[in-house]
Protein backbone atom coordinates (compact mmCIF):
# COMPACT_ATOMS: atom_id res chain seq x y z
CA UNK A 1 0.00 0.00 0.00
CA UNK A 2 2.82 2.36 0.59
CA UNK A 3 3.88 2.36 -2.50
CA UNK A 4 0.74 3.32 -4.17
CA UNK A 5 0.68 6.43 -1.57
CA UNK A 6 4.29 7.30 -3.01
CA UNK A 7 2.67 7.13 -6.62
CA UNK A 8 -0.46 9.01 -5.90
CA UNK A 9 1.76 11.28 -4.29
CA UNK A 10 4.15 11.86 -6.84
CA UNK A 11 2.04 12.50 -9.84
CA UNK A 12 0.14 15.04 -8.49
CA UNK A 13 2.82 16.52 -6.12
CA UNK A 14 3.69 19.95 -8.32
CA UNK A 15 -0.16 20.79 -8.69
CA UNK A 16 -1.52 24.02 -6.82
CA UNK A 17 -5.11 23.13 -5.74
CA UNK A 18 -6.62 26.52 -7.14
CA UNK A 19 -8.96 26.59 -3.78
CA UNK A 20 -5.98 27.86 -1.44
CA UNK A 21 -4.38 30.30 -4.51
CA UNK A 22 -4.25 34.21 -3.46
CA UNK A 23 -7.91 35.56 -3.74
CA UNK A 24 -5.86 38.92 -4.45
CA UNK A 25 -4.86 37.16 -7.82
CA UNK A 26 -6.83 38.22 -10.68
CA UNK A 27 -6.10 36.04 -14.25
CA UNK A 28 -4.63 38.66 -16.55
CA UNK A 29 -6.63 38.66 -20.06
CA UNK A 30 -4.33 37.80 -23.11
CA UNK A 31 -3.72 41.31 -24.98
CA UNK A 32 -5.51 39.74 -27.98
CA UNK A 33 -8.25 38.75 -25.18
CA UNK A 34 -7.84 42.13 -23.97
CA UNK A 35 -8.60 43.59 -27.76
CA UNK A 36 -11.58 41.54 -28.53
CA UNK A 37 -13.18 42.21 -24.82
CA UNK A 38 -12.83 46.04 -25.71
CA UNK A 39 -13.72 45.60 -29.12
CA UNK A 40 -17.44 43.68 -27.46
CA UNK A 41 -17.67 46.45 -25.09
CA UNK A 42 -16.57 49.81 -27.19
CA UNK A 43 -17.62 49.17 -30.82
CA UNK A 44 -19.71 46.20 -31.45
CA UNK A 45 -22.92 48.24 -31.29
CA UNK A 46 -21.80 49.72 -34.47
CA UNK A 47 -19.15 47.51 -35.86
CA UNK A 48 -18.68 44.28 -36.93
CA UNK A 49 -14.94 42.80 -37.66
CA UNK A 50 -15.49 42.17 -41.25
CA UNK A 51 -19.02 43.70 -42.84
CA UNK A 52 -20.41 47.04 -42.55
CA UNK A 53 -23.21 47.85 -39.42
CA UNK A 54 -24.16 51.13 -38.45
CA UNK A 55 -20.20 52.14 -38.54
CA UNK A 56 -17.84 50.50 -41.22
CA UNK A 57 -16.31 47.14 -40.98
CA UNK A 58 -12.95 47.46 -38.60
CA UNK A 59 -10.84 44.68 -40.11
CA UNK A 60 -8.28 46.08 -42.43
CA UNK A 61 -8.70 49.32 -40.88
CA UNK A 62 -5.10 49.94 -40.37
CA UNK A 63 -4.58 50.27 -44.36
CA UNK A 64 -7.85 52.51 -45.24
CA UNK A 65 -6.14 54.76 -42.64
CA UNK A 66 -2.45 54.50 -44.86
CA UNK A 67 -1.38 53.18 -40.91
CA UNK A 68 -1.54 56.72 -39.75
CA UNK A 69 -1.86 55.23 -36.06
CA UNK A 70 -2.02 59.21 -34.80
CA UNK A 71 -4.71 60.26 -36.86
CA UNK A 72 -7.26 56.74 -36.45
CA UNK A 73 -6.60 57.24 -32.43
CA UNK A 74 -7.79 61.09 -33.01
CA UNK A 75 -10.98 60.21 -34.88
CA UNK A 76 -11.79 57.75 -32.08
CA UNK A 77 -11.63 59.93 -29.45
CA UNK A 78 -12.83 62.97 -31.20
CA UNK A 79 -14.36 62.26 -35.28
CA UNK A 80 -15.84 66.11 -34.87
CA UNK A 81 -12.59 67.20 -34.26
CA UNK A 82 -10.77 65.45 -36.86
CA UNK A 83 -13.30 66.06 -39.57
CA UNK A 84 -13.53 69.91 -38.98
CA UNK A 85 -9.63 69.84 -39.45
CA UNK A 86 -9.40 67.70 -42.08
CA UNK A 87 -11.67 68.96 -44.77
CA UNK A 88 -14.42 66.87 -46.59
CA UNK A 89 -12.10 65.43 -49.24
CA UNK A 90 -10.02 63.53 -46.82
CA UNK A 91 -10.70 60.09 -45.64
CA UNK A 92 -12.27 61.11 -42.29
CA UNK A 93 -14.69 63.92 -44.51
CA UNK A 94 -15.62 60.87 -47.16
CA UNK A 95 -16.51 58.50 -43.97
CA UNK A 96 -18.74 61.53 -43.00
CA UNK A 97 -20.37 61.48 -45.98
CA UNK A 98 -20.97 57.73 -46.54
CA UNK A 99 -21.83 57.54 -43.06
CA UNK A 100 -25.19 59.77 -43.89
CA UNK A 101 -23.24 62.66 -41.89
CA UNK A 102 -23.04 60.73 -38.59
CA UNK A 103 -20.18 61.27 -36.57
CA UNK A 104 -18.48 58.83 -34.26
CA UNK A 105 -19.03 59.30 -30.54
CA UNK A 106 -16.09 60.82 -28.76
CA UNK A 107 -13.93 58.02 -26.67
CA UNK A 108 -11.73 60.32 -25.07
CA UNK A 109 -11.47 58.34 -22.04
CA UNK A 110 -9.78 55.71 -23.80
CA UNK A 111 -5.93 55.60 -24.43
CA UNK A 112 -3.76 56.06 -27.48
CA UNK A 113 -2.55 52.16 -26.22
CA UNK A 114 -5.76 51.12 -25.54
CA UNK A 115 -7.24 51.95 -29.17
CA UNK A 116 -4.19 50.79 -30.95
CA UNK A 117 -4.78 47.06 -29.10
CA UNK A 118 -8.39 47.61 -29.66
CA UNK A 119 -7.56 48.19 -33.14
CA UNK A 120 -4.80 45.47 -33.71
CA UNK A 121 -7.72 42.86 -32.76
CA UNK A 122 -10.17 44.62 -35.39
CA UNK A 123 -8.13 45.55 -37.93
CA UNK A 124 -6.77 41.55 -38.16
CA UNK A 125 -10.40 40.06 -38.92
CA UNK A 126 -10.43 37.39 -37.09
CA UNK A 127 -14.36 36.21 -35.62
Amino acid sequence: MPTLLMLLLTACGDHKDSRFADSNTKPQPAPDSWGKQQFVGNCLQCHALNKDRTGPMLAGVWGRWNNDTAKVVAFIKNSQQVIAQDGPKSYSGQLFEKWYKTTMPAFGGLSDSDIKQILNYANAGVE
